[in-house]
Formats: structure tokens, C-alpha cells, sequence
């Protein structure tokens, strides 16, 4: 993702499928198409993005975030 997109920090509860989010532990960027919940805690599942190609799978569980997770914002 290119520095030029806009970027807020918000809790695990308002991140939805189709936002883009920020995965703590590699730093790459994928959009959000599944949820899962847990005692506590989310998981999201979803494409990483570079650029337009969706270049793999991805899962991130909300308790890696440490309480906020960077979203992309929507224009």
C-alpha cells in the first residue's frame, strides 16, 4: 500500500469485511473478507494486496493487534 492512502487506528469491533486492514506482525496490508469470533477476541481472514494483485491468504487474530488495528480509510 502507498503511503498516500489516509489510515486510522480503531478496536477490533469496527473492523468489516471489505476494509482494508494492516496485520501488526508483518506489516502487510489485506482486505478483510471473512470474520470470526472468539471469547474476546476476532479473527479476520482475506486477500493481501499489492497493488491490484491479490497475492495470498491471510489471518489475523485481533489479540496480535494490542487493542487497535490500523484501518485503511474508505474514500
Amino acid at each position: 500500500m502507498s503511503s498516500e492512502h489516509v489510515t486510522e487506528k480503531v478496536p477490533p469491533a469496527q473492523i468489516h469485511e471489505g476494509d482494508t486492514i494492516q496485520d501488526p506482525k508483518s506489516g502487510q496490508w489485506f482486505t478483510v473478507t471473512r470474520t470470526e469470533e472468539g471469547d474476546g477476541y476476532r479473527v479476520y481472514y482475506g486477500d493481501e494486496r499489492e497493488g491490484e494483485q491479490v497475492d495470498s491468504q491471510c489471518m489475523m487474530d485481533s489479540r496480535s493487534a494490542g487493542g487497535l488495528i490500523t484501518r485503511q480509510v474508505r474514500e
